[in-house]
């Protein structure tokens, strides 16, 4: 055998050592070592607050706790995604939203304080939010179809309340105007919860909106939901009836929420947030919690996280061109 000096052999186990100790040390230390922040761009809550509340409720020990949820409102969640693509890509600055910031905004918005393809790349899936077509206790009508033919008969008489221009909540209430044939007028607003608000004074007539923001004043009597926009009945809701069903075959537009971080964030804390998402929205606790809520848990892969957004940018662009939406 070699034959080696003792003191080179103890040189390079001590040099070995240092190096095992140093790399512990940073596995010890790791991700993440102070709080994260998941910013939501809409008012507090709305749906997408809802859900990255309820997620970072649930943040397991490897997380510590350290997971905070920042709201900034404004510019119909721009203001909040511009922040973030901004931010540095190391993991702290993450971003919940509904897909509609990712696929319609750039195809309203001549410009955009941000750019989804070079600044910012998609995480994880949260959920999926059926909207629910509410109105105002004034509003006589009780059904889709009385809604309609009140409609027809009084142009530009009904204002509908959203979460904003450019929203889901504003094209999903588009569709329903082509589909349905009739004109009535947009009320945009910061945030769902302000919507609501309004509709419950009676200063609007209806909204569409996130079953979470209106399901306690349905319950009470004090609002009416006519319709989902989903393709099945909601669990939340079983007693009404999809619009689809209700003399509009076809029409569908839901809100989905993903999270997504700055652009460069390291593939190790993207892929921490997959399992951790995964983890807390596979529980059967998240099933029903959410349910009540009418919000359903949604698993997807990054690539699934892509197509479904073209798919969804399809959509869209059609309901753009159809009913003229064009904003500055």
């Amino acid at each position: 055998g070699m034959c080696m000096h003792p003191m080179i052999q103890k040189t390079l186990f001590l040099l070995c050592a240092g190096i095992l100790a140093a790399t512990q040390a940073t596995a010890a230390d790791p991700y993440p070592d102070h709080p994260v922040r998941i910013i939501d761009g809409y008012s507090a809550g709305g749906g997408t607050d809802y859900v990255a509340r309820y997620l970072a409720s649930k943040m397991d020990a490897d997380f510590g706790g350290r997971v905070i949820v920042e709201n900034r409102p404004g510019a119909s969640g721009q203001i909040g995604m511009s922040y973030v693509a901004k931010s540095k890509p190391d993991g702290y600055t993450l971003m919940v939203i509904p897909n509609e910031l990712w696929s319609v905004a750039p195809l309203l918005y001549k410009r955009l304080p941000f750019n989804v393809d070079r600044e910012l790349t998609p995480v994880a899936t949260l959920a999926d939010i059926p909207l629910v077509l509410t109105v105002s206790a004034k509003v006589a009508a009780k059904t889709v179809p009385e809604l309609i033919a009140y409609a027809k008969a009084n142009p530009d008489k009904l204002t509908f309340g959203t979460a904003g221009a450019g929203t889901t909540h504003h094209l999903a209430a588009e569709l329903f105007k082509t589909m349905a044939k009739v004109d009535m007028v947009h009320v945009p607003y910061k945030g769902t919860s302000l919507a609501v608000n309004d509709l419950l004074a009676g200063q609007i007539d209806m909204v569409f909106s996130p079953i979470t923001a209106v399901l306690q004043h349905i319950k009470s009597g004090k609002l009416k939901a006519l319709g989902v926009t989903t393709k099945k009945r909601v669990s939340a809701l079983p007693d009404t009836p999809t619009i689809a069903e209700s003399g509009l075959p076809g029409y569908e537009g839901s809100v989905w929420v993903f999270l997504v971080a700055p652009n460069g964030t390291p593939n190790e804390v993207i892929e921490k947030w997959i399992a951790q998402a995964k983890k807390v929205f596979s529980t059967e606790e998240a099933r029903k919690i959410l349910a009540v809520q009418g919000v359903e848990p949604l698993s997807l892969t990054r690539d699934e996280i892509k197509q479904r957004n073209k798919e969804d940018s399809a959509r869209w662009e059609k309901v753009i061109n159809d009913a003229k939406i064009s904003i500055e």
